[in-house]
């Protein structure tokens, strides 16, 4: 069984509520997703690989003009369900983290409430490498989630289309 030293558990326990944060983002619209991550941080899934804060916002601003042309009332409801959340810290340097995680999204088009789902729409294998910044706080410098599981959602199906004809 790993140990934690107390600064650790203060230092999981601050990554996990951060790991909550950016889902909760992610839900509720992703406007300010780019926050969470480094200036170099990076988002790869897929044949997917985006560089760069910007260029990360930039994607989920995308993914938003997509839903607003592609779902019913130009509107998606969706929720990213993060569990079996483990943090491992890099022992050789205490600035270095990895959030190894489970991510169960159930998502639908149309305004909330969406009815009828059957299934998540995807089940992921999460991993977000993280690095503790100047001041003190950590940003994510990976996000790379690998599919283990994908629904029977039309939309999903399309942006992972769209993503990989780039």
């Amino acid at each position: 069984m790993r140990k934690f030293s107390p600064e650790q558990l203060h230092v999981a326990f601050e990554l996990q509520q951060m790991l909550y944060d950016f889902a909760y983002e992610l839900d509720h619209g992703s406007e300010n997703v780019g926050r969470f991550y480094a200036e170099d941080g990076a988002f790869r899934t897929g044949g997917i690989n985006v560089e760069g804060r910007a260029a990360i916002q930039g994607f989920y601003d995308t993914r938003n003009a997509n839903v607003k042309k592609y779902q019913k009332d130009g509107e998606r409801t969706g929720r990213h369900i993060f569990t079996n959340v483990r943090v491992v810290f890099d022992e050789a340097d205490g600035d270095q983290a990895t959030i190894y995680f489970t991510n169960m999204n159930f998502a639908g088009e149309g305004p909330a409430p969406v009815q009828g789902l059957g299934a998540p729409s995807a089940i992921a294998d999460g991993l977000m490498e993280c690095r503790r910044q100047a001041g003190g706080h950590w940003l994510f410098t990976l996000f790379a989630p690998r599919q283990a599981l994908i629904g029977e959602d039309d939309f999903m199906k399309l942006m992972l289309a769209l993503n990989t004809q780039k």
